[in-house]
């Protein structure tokens, strides 16, 4: 029974009520942009949807990790805009791929670019994580999981369209539409968990955890 309360009171901390509406509120925020995307004056201009898809992507990594770290101090900040940024630069392999910084050719590949790469994605962080584990570099001990916050939820909003790709295994099914929301909002709640797991069982540990925290 103690460490069905431990859990309760852990679960509690973590998912306060300010995140959990957060969470509901960047699920409403995903849809909003979907919707403006689709609205004539922005789908009939190229320039305008690309930038609008673009800021949306930006925006829902910067959200999503300001949902993570509460954003309540000056680190906080810095760490929620830097997923947004990264979340935003996804899309630049476009003109990498294509070679040239001219829109309609960055928007004219025969086949998706490397930073779309879901496996290069999980494979990337993963490296990222054992080096800062064996370099014992606490002081970037979070930045594998902002990079899996910006670029997963910039995966999971394409994914709509043309699903999540593995290479070399190839791409799943597109995501649909209900799933792609609620993938959205569990994600940055997921990275919570994670973040959080070891505090659960090991009441010892208390004050110098959680990491990141929504209390």
């Amino acid at each position: 029974m103690s460490t069905l309360q431990s859990f309760l009171t852990w679960f509690s901390k973590l998912f306060s009520v300010k995140s959990t509406i957060s969470s509901v509120l960047l699920g409403g925020f995903c849809v909003a942009a979907d919707k403006a995307l689709r609205w004539k004056p922005i789908s009939d201009q190229t320039l305008l949807r690309v930038l609008t898809d673009n800021t949306a992507h930006g925006l829902v990594g910067l959200w999503s990790w300001g949902i993570v770290c509460g954003a309540r101090t000056r680190q906080d900040v810095l760490h929620t805009l830097l997923c947004g940024l990264l979340a935003s630069l996804v899309d630049t392999d476009h003109f990498i791929a294509a070679k040239s910084l001219r829109l309609k050719d960055a928007l004219s590949l025969p086949a998706r670019p490397p930073f779309h790469a879901t496996s290069l994605l999980l494979s990337t962080v993963l490296t990222m994580w054992i080096l800062l584990k064996i370099l014992d570099w606490k002081a970037l001990h979070l930045l594998p999981w902002i990079c899996t916050v910006a670029w997963l939820s910039h995966h999971i909003r394409d994914g709509t369209r043309h699903g999540l790709w593995f290479p070399p295994m190839g791409s799943t099914p597109p995501i649909p539409y209900w799933m792609y929301i609620g993938l959205i909002i569990a994600l940055p709640n997921v990275v919570i968990l994670c973040l959080n797991f070891g505090t659960v069982f090991d009441q010892a540990r208390v004050t110098n955890a959680p990491l990141v925290s929504n209390v």
